[in-house]
């Protein structure tokens, strides 16, 4: 199996790793599913949160939870996926412009592509003295 040759202008996939704060309920993210597109997608992400500092974007496609591939997967497999590790997530995750790069180009997206950026957010919460 050889390694995909990518062109300089791939854009980036992150890999986001999202710790959760004692001091702070959840993620700060919500999932979001439509009918007439397959997939999830990260909806709401709330300021301040450890999702939105670990670098997660409304609109984001989820690819992968914890290393295992979701696309054929459905909303409450997902949020099982999220939550089978506690306190923590790792999130493969494409904006819309970078999802339809790598489907014009035909490139399966995956967590070993050499495009993937870690991304994760700050442990303890900034500004808290622990």
């Amino acid at each position: 199996m050889s390694a995909v040759a990518l062109s300089p202008d791939a854009p980036a996939i992150r890999l986001c790793h999202v710790v959760k704060w004692p001091d702070y309920e959840g993620f700060g993210f919500n999932l979001h599913s439509e009918k007439s597109k397959p997939g999830q997608y990260l909806g709401k992400i709330d300021e301040g949160s450890p999702a939105q500092l670990a670098g997660l974007r409304e609109g984001d496609r989820i690819v992968e939870v914890n290393g295992i591939n979701i696309s054929n997967e459905n909303h409450k497999q997902v949020v099982e996926r999220i939550k089978a590790v506690p306190n923590e997530t790792k999130l493969l995750v494409v904006d819309p412009l970078a999802d339809a790069w790598y489907k014009e180009h035909k490139i399966i997206i995956k967590s070993s592509l050499p495009t993937v950026k870690q991304c994760h957010n700050p442990v303890p919460r900034p500004g808290k003295v622990s």
